[in-house]
């Protein structure tokens, strides 16, 4: 049987990490056993060239949005901007959006008040949503439980009581290569018990390459790794992993 190709639904290639947009590296890995990735652009900064790498390359897509780490840098029309970006053919969700508590000098009023914006953008565009929460697990839920978007909640960190909340809601779960890593006990027990078909793929590259490149940089390649480990604590085969989570990537994407 030919091998399937693998869907990254997060990927950051014009993050610094990489020098000027790696257009060898996605050339190659998209003729290797990448069939196609969603773009994330979170900044203002950032957006307009993650649209110029969707528009560029066949099966490659965008996401728009303002990460938690930016709200306080903002403009007043930056809702326009992310509304008027959204409208692309290539934009197939808000995103990546959320709260993140983790590091000190955060506002907690503005990310709230960005994130819920957002949210509301995400309803008029009918456009799924990309959610970050990192160490803003009570605020992010009680969000979720208020507006019930249709969403990702990506690279997931949170607790399997957690999880279970968000299936309940109808909200995926995404995992990256953190759950290849040993201590990654909590995100194996989630996984194991989160329905297969809850499931999408990531790398969140360059970010968290999973074993055996932890430390490197990352790319959408690498999320094999993370299919084989999902398939492992599964007891299923990493082709059916990548099968479904792909066919589950396209029906949330609508990119079929």
């Amino acid at each position: 049987m030919e091998k399937i190709k693998l869907f990254d639904t997060h990927a950051h290639y014009d993050d610094r990490a990489y020098g000027k947009c790696p257009r060898e590296l996605i050339s190659r890995i998209l003729k290797d056993n990448v069939s196609g990735f969603i773009q994330v652009g979170c900044s203002l900064r950032s957006i307009p060239e993650s649209l110029k790498i969707a528009d560029e390359f066949d099966n490659v897509y965008a996401a728009v949005g303002i990460h938690p780490h930016y709200a306080s840098e903002l403009p007043d029309d930056y809702l326009s901007r992310v509304q008027k970006w959204a409208s692309y053919p290539s934009v197939v969700a808000i995103g990546e959006i959320g709260l993140d508590y983790h590091y000190e000098g955060y506002s907690r009023d503005n990310q709230i008040k960005v994130f819920t914006e957002q949210l509301d953008l995400a309803k008029k565009t009918g456009l799924p949503v990309i959610i970050h929460s990192r160490d803003a697990a009570e605020d992010t839920m009680r969000i979720l439980r208020e507006t019930r978007p249709m969403a990702v909640m990506h690279c997931y960190s949170g607790s399997l009581e957690m999880s279970r909340e968000l299936i309940k809601l109808g909200i995926l779960i995404s995992f990256s290569g953190v759950i290849t890593f040993k201590n990654a006990k909590k995100a194996a027990e989630v996984c194991r018990e989160v329905p297969l078909h809850m499931l999408m793929l990531e790398t969140d590259c360059p970010y968290m390459a999973p074993e055996p490149h932890r430390g490197k940089t990352c790319d959408s390649s690498m999320a094999w790794h993370t299919a084989a480990k999902i398939a492992e604590i599964k007891g299923i085969s990493t082709q059916e992993v990548v099968e479904v989570c792909n066919e589950t990537a396209k029906r949330f994407f609508n990119i079929y």
